[in-house]
């Protein structure tokens, strides 16, 4: 009984290390794979641009690791098992693999889109794709119609603490802050312009809507102009040409 047990045991003690060589090997291979697509280093700390004490805002998109995915040139999706860093300051992705400390910088010229998640899924695509001199940020695609998309690049700067500024100083405000630069754009007839969340700028968006955007102020005429309300009315211009 003894030596069947022995041989038991054994049997299954190379079974198990035999498959978590396979899943070891697996996962190297896949992060070799995704590691193609841009350069390796070690550790959170280089990812900092500046010390993070006492530092109001973030120069992150999502503060901590998250989850997304990320799609290649070559149409590689990388998802499960990762997760990843957006750097608003310098406009750069990183991605790492769960429970590792190996992490990937990947190389813009190689990012086809990628996705953050946070309370909800935000979706990235490089400048580029909608204007050509435009090499080095990522527009969040807020709402795509076949006719309209909206667009919004978020830059963050770090800016020291001034104590010359009385009225921060009134306000209590010391501390160094990365702030957030959000401009939004629409992009219609392979055209990509300039909004701004006031009345006149959106008319002038959307000057060949006239009526449209008439009776969308008359129904939202004691409405904040939000982010979401100008995704709502290109939502109801979706049929529009």
């Amino acid at each position: 009984m003894k030596k069947i047990f022995s041989i038991l045991f054994a049997s299954l003690f190379l079974y198990y290390h035999s498959r978590a060589q396979v899943s070891s090997v697996g996962i190297r291979n896949e992060f070799n794979s995704i590691s193609h697509y841009g350069s390796r280093q070690t550790g959170f700390e280089g990812l900092q641009t500046y010390s993070t004490h006492n530092v109001n805002g973030s120069q992150f998109f999502n503060e901590n690791w998250g989850t997304g995915s990320i799609t290649s040139q070559n149409k590689e999706v990388f998802s499960e098992g990762y997760l990843f860093l957006y750097d608003k300051v310098r406009q750069q992705l990183f991605v790492k693999q769960k429970d590792s400390n190996l992490v990937v910088l990947m190389d813009k010229n190689q990012i086809s889109s990628f996705t953050i998640n946070t309370d909800k899924p935000h979706l990235f695509l490089p400048a580029s794709v909608y204007d050509a001199g435009n090499k080095n940020d990522f527009f969040e695609v807020l709402v795509q119609t076949d006719n309209y998309t909206l667009l919004k690049l978020i830059k963050a700067t770090f800016e020291k603490a001034n104590p010359n500024d009385m009225e921060k100083v009134r306000q209590g405000i010391f501390e160094d802050a990365f702030v957030d630069h959000i401009t939004y754009y629409i992009y219609h007839n392979n055209k990509l312009q300039k909004i701004a969340l006031n009345e006149n700028s959106i008319r002038r968006a959307f000057k060949d809507q006239q009526s449209v955007v008439d009776d969308f102020f008359a129904t939202h005429e004691n409405d904040e102009i939000t982010e979401d309300l100008l995704i709502n009315l290109i939502s109801q211009l979706k049929s529009m040409k």
